[in-house]
């Protein structure tokens, strides 16, 4: 009986390892199945990537941390008219005319820093035949086996340049042909005023210095015409510097206050920051901020100017406690020659094109723009910047 126990508890026990191997078996088969699934998976979405890749009109390439092109396509090599041989190991900035190569070069070192998440900007290429080509490009960055890679489009938008030069070209000449007379008239009210000034006729004195803001005024509407063209054209050329932005907003807020002393200006928070861009043109959009922030609020109420860090950014904020925006108008306050109705009711000066400059200027340096405002009760406009070191 013993012997006939044990010979029975060891078919139990080989029927139990038999059951555990064929669960082991399948469970290794599902594993392998499933393992198989996804390698098929990656390599049809690998398969698919490189046909919509090498398919694609538009240019494209990838390249690793060195800027180096290490995979493009068939359309890159006909945008630029070199062979693919040609152009592999070599980065997109041996192709880049000189003065777009030290912003695309920082914009990768922003990139590769995880300063920004992508960037985006217009550029003009050299081809094989010394003819230019403007390309949009867009750049995210990606991981590839634990190596930093970039991905880049490159759209031709050549004949949109074209179209734009030829309006830039005719609003230059109309620009230039009304600078000379407003120059010679502006020049002959200064004379008249000295003149004024020495016999001491301050009714006369009144009337010249009405002129001369008025002609100032239109200076200043030539300029934004001149400068919305460039943006239009893609001629507006953005510098990279160092600068401080709290020293750029305390030099600026100290002369509006030497320019309006009836107006009250506060500076609540300005963080040091030193930052790379173009100082020139974001002292421009501070700047049109706040005269609009003047204009569009009582003489009495505080204007406040702030700067923070938040978010590997800089924000700048200018609040005013003046009249406010709808939301409606909120939605194109931003679009060329677009003017709030108030403004057009009260015939400011103007040509509705200081937001749409300031915003484009913004987005060139890869920030932001944008308005938080209540009618009423005033309104707050604030740009943010990517650190750049």
């Amino acid at each position: 009986m013993t012997n006939g126990n044990n010979l029975e508890q060891q078919n139990k026990n080989l029927k139990k390892n038999i059951e555990e191997l064929k669960q082991n078996h399948n469970d290794t088969v599902e594993h392998l199945e499933r393992q198989l699934k996804v390698e098929q998976d990656l390599l049809e979405s690998q398969q698919r990537f490189k046909t919509v890749f090498e398919a694609s009109i538009v240019a494209n390439k990838i390249i690793n941390i060195d800027l180096k092109m290490v995979q493009i396509n068939q359309a890159l090599c006909d945008m630029l008219g070199y062979s693919r041989e040609e152009i592999l190991g070599s980065t997109i900035l041996d192709f880049t005319r000189p003065d777009f190569i030290d912003l695309w070069y920082d914009l990768h070192e922003a990139l590769w820093k995880k300063e920004l998440p992508a960037f985006q900007l217009e550029a003009c290429l050299i081809k094989k035949d010394q003819t230019e080509v403007w390309v949009l490009v867009n750049t995210v960055s990606f991981k590839d086996r634990g190596q930093t890679m970039g991905y880049t489009s490159l759209v031709d938008i050549t004949n949109r340049k074209l179209l734009e030069r030829h309006k830039d070209e005719f609003i230059s000449t109309v620009s230039h042909e009304l600078k000379t007379p407003i120059t010679s008239i502006k020049s002959y009210c200064q004379l008249v005023e000295r003149d004024l000034l020495k016999d001491k006729k301050a009714e006369g004195l009144d009337k010249i210095r009405r002129m001369n803001a008025k002609i100032n005024d239109l200076t200043s509407l030539i300029a934004d015409l001149v400068m919305a063209s460039k943006i239009e054209s893609g001629k507006l050329r953005t510098k990279s510097e160092r600068y401080a932005m709290d020293d750029l907003i305390n030099s600026i807020v100290d002369d509006y206050k030497k320019t309006h002393p009836g107006r009250i200006f506060i500076i609540d928070k300005n963080e040091s920051v030193i930052t790379m861009g173009d100082r020139l043109k974001i002292g421009q959009v501070i700047e049109n901020l706040i005269t609009n922030a003047t204009k569009f609020s009582d003489r009495g109420s505080p204007i406040s100017i702030s700067s923070v860090r938040k978010d590997g950014s800089i924000v700048v904020c200018i609040q005013d406690h003046g009249r406010g925006i709808s939301p409606e108008e909120i939605e194109s306050i931003f679009n060329r020659f677009y003017k709030v109705k108030e403004a057009q009711s009260n015939n400011e000066a103007g040509m509705g094109l200081g937001l749409y400059i300031s915003s484009e200027i913004i987005r060139n340096q890869q920030g932001k723009l944008w308005v938080d405002s209540k009618v009423g009760e005033g309104s707050t406009f604030c740009f943010s910047l990517p650190i750049i070191s």
